[in-house]
């Protein structure tokens, strides 16, 4: 992966928070994946909305940082009121919560130099009308963020690609792709969707820092495709040193399949957490079987459980 970078001295100005978008996904598929913008603008002093809408917007990108020039106002979020800080507050917890999956990515950029934010068109070729997409993109293969980046809206507009159903990360309501999906905009949205066919994992208990979320176990999201199915990988090492060079790591894949959620070791053989939580969405009335040592559960012994027909999701 390359060295940190942002895209400059850029301005508190919702134009240069449109402009972020496509310079950090140019500079991501051109093999620079460690990119972002200051968040608020370098230069100026961004208005409550703005600031809020632009950590919004950077939670999702590469690299996050709130940064600006030495001649300009203060600019911490509890500066800006109890309703700002709140909803960036909310932001930064959803970031961390992320954390297991950037970081995911991140080691498979340094594997392949695949993009970790990417343009609609990378994982959607065939539909040419998302060619010239630059307000939503893409968190890897399976979050696609849509940032409200207009002031005052209030009704915003999404595109949900492909032929498969996509998830509300919030809600975890199913959707249909679309050409344009309506949301109700408050100063909290966040727009944020799980692709069909996608397991992502997370971790959900707040920490002041990552470093203390080293050995909180996981939450894995299995958002299903129209078959039922979902695949996704997970990465883990001590985050500090080079051992991961020599091996010491942790490289998983996790499948759901014929109605089995199987946990395969792909490489390493780093200690990693537990798996405290699944979520399943979209399974219907299917029933599984969990297959792998989530919880030191032996493959011998699998969790076994059927959907209620009336609920979309089933935590577990």
């Amino acid at each position: 992966v390359s060295t940190q970078s942002t895209g400059g001295d850029n301005h508190a100005s919702w134009e240069h928070l449109r402009m972020s978008i496509p310079m950090l996904l140019s500079l991501n598929v051109a093999g620079y994946p460690f990119v972002g913008a200051d968040v608020g603008g370098f230069f100026g002093n961004p208005s409550v909305e703005l600031l809020t809408r632009w950590y919004q917007a950077a939670i999702f990108q590469p690299f996050l940082r709130g940064h600006a020039h030495i001649d300009t106002k203060r600019r911490e979020p509890w500066l800006f009121g109890e309703e700002a800080t709140a909803n960036i507050r909310e932001a930064l917890v959803l970031r961390y919560q992320l954390l297991p999956y950037l970081y995911t990515l991140f080691y498979e950029a340094s594997v392949d130099n695949s993009p970790v934010m990417r343009p609609l068109w990378y994982e959607f070729p065939e539909d040419s009308a998302q060619h010239s997409n630059q307000k939503e993109f893409l968190v890897g293969p399976a979050l696609l963020s849509s940032p409200v980046l207009e002031s005052g809206e209030s009704t915003h507009y999404t595109t949900l690609p492909g032929k498969e159903v996509w998830y509300n990360y919030h809600t975890l309501t199913q959707h249909e792709a679309t050409s344009s999906l309506s949301t109700i905009v408050k100063m909290s949205t966040m727009p944020l969707f799980i692709r069909g066919g996608s397991i992502v994992p997370i971790k959900k208990r707040l920490r002041r820092s990552s470093e203390l979320m080293a050995g909180d176990p996981y939450t894995l999201i299995v958002a299903t495709n129209s078959k039922g199915e979902a695949v996704g990988r997970a990465y883990n090492d001590d985050t500090k040193t080079f051992n991961y060079q020599k091996g010491d790591l942790m490289y998983r894949e996790i499948k759901l399949s014929n109605n089995q959620l199987t946990n395969r070791v792909i490489s390493g053989s780093y200690a990693s957490p537990e798996v405290e939580r699944i979520v399943l969405l979209g399974i219907g009335k299917h029933s599984a079987t969990l297959n792998g040592e989530f919880k030191n559960q032996p493959s011998r012994e699998p969790w076994e459980f059927t959907q209620h027909p009336s609920r979309e999701k089933l935590p577990m």
